[in-house]
């Protein structure tokens, strides 16, 4: 009886996640870092898509490049304003099967600072009879959220890496 319930449920317990991110940064380096602080919800439904409902938050001080300056600066005025901005999310608008098994594509409202952009994010779902694994990398502009401004050191690209392992509940 209890496996029945974990092959069918389609609500996830988020059990550990990793956000991370990548931007180029001056003569060609890349600046690397995570973000924590994670909190959310997840509805999938891989037979009922038009039913899902994913939301998430981040903590905006748990910024992390592992060099204190930087992510003094990256907390600050000019980027994330922590203190103003303490949250980043993220809320699905939709979700539509992908090209291949397990590869789905989501429209999210993601809101970083007080701008919400909605974006498109593909990403794989890999379900077994105990667990569920949401993986994706993404990019966006950091300048459509008004994280700094224009620079020939910084890049305006940064990449997204998500993995989110689940458990059914």
């Amino acid at each position: 009886m209890i496996f029945s319930h974990l092959a069918f449920s389609q609500n996830w317990k988020v059990v550990s996640n990793s956000i991370t991110f990548k931007i180029k940064h001056a003569f060609g380096a890349t600046a690397e870092g995570n973000i924590g602080g994670f909190s959310g919800s997840i509805y999938f439904d891989t037979n009922q898509l038009s039913k899902t409902n994913m939301n998430a938050s981040l903590e905006a001080r748990t910024i992390d490049t592992g060099l204190g300056l930087r992510d003094k600066t990256l907390k600050g005025s000019k980027y994330f304003e922590i203190e103003k901005f303490p949250k980043i999310s993220i809320t699905s608008t939709k979700i539509e099967h992908g090209a291949k098994e397990n590869e789905y594509i989501g429209s999210f409202d993601l809101t970083l600072k007080s701008k919400t952009k909605n974006i498109k994010i593909p990403f794989n779902f890999i379900k077994t009879t105990n667990s569920g694994q949401f993986k994706a990398s993404f990019q966006i502009n950091r300048l459509d959220f008004d994280i700094g401004e224009s620079s020939a050191l910084l890049g305006d690209i940064v990449t997204i890496f998500v993995t989110i392992n689940t458990v059914p509940l």
